[in-house]
């Protein structure tokens, strides 16, 4: 009697299993741009101001002398790797879920809250600076951020059912940190030495 052979399970099969957990950090995530949006569009004029002559010296600077691209580099992994650290924190810890929903809301908001204010400011002009000066690194950063928080938020839950495989769990969970990191350190490589030379090419248009 032939043997059926099983194929490998996709990635698309672990995410429609995993979906409930997925739609709530979309979900979470959402709300934190939801929030975001409200800030920026209520912000006080003041304050708009003095953001305005921030973004102002950030886009002449650009502008006449370029970035710093290690240094963005470097920030950008120090901020990946106390993300990823409180993550598995979150995900070691019986009630961690809600924090990873947090989380998540957060990330929300801070991805958000530029655009929406430079669409205050700027308007349509906006879009070109989201294509070039966000886009590229997001398309790998955002996707990340969400697929990393569903596993841990899963690993959380998970964790109270079954506990007499903890030691498997774990290693799979760093396992996982670890693939999801790689991904976001190349997300960092485009923000640090891509997409300054896009946002160079165009600071001219945000120069009053």
């Amino acid at each position: 009697m032939r043997k059926k052979v099983q194929l490998p399970k996709s990635w698309l099969f672990y995410i429609t299993k995993n979906i409930k957990f997925y739609i709530s950090i979309l979900a979470s995530f959402t709300i934190g741009g939801i929030i975001a949006a409200v800030f920026a569009f209520t912000l006080p004029e003041l304050s708009c101001k003095e953001l305005l002559l921030y973004l102002e010296d950030f886009f002449r600077n650009m502008k006449e002398s370029g970035a710093d691209s290690v240094a963005i580099f470097r920030s950008g992994i120090l901020s990946n790797l106390r993300n990823f650290g409180f993550l598995f924190f979150f995900s070691v810890m019986v009630i961690g879920a809600p924090f990873i929903a947090v989380f998540a809301a957060v990330k929300g908001f801070m991805h958000s809250f530029t655009l929406f204010f430079m669409f205050r400011l700027y308007g349509i002009r906006a879009a070109l600076f989201f294509l070039l000066g966000m886009l590229p690194h997001y398309l790998l950063l955002i996707p990340c951020y969400l697929g990393v928080c569903a596993f841990c938020l899963r690993y959380s839950v998970s964790i109270i059912h079954e506990k007499q495989e903890l030691k498997k769990m774990i290693l799979r969970l760093l396992a996982a940190l670890a693939a999801f990191f790689i991904l976001a350190t190349m997300a960092t490589l485009l923000q640090a030495y891509i997409e300054p030379l896009l946002i160079r090419l165009i600071s001219g248009l945000y120069l009053s």
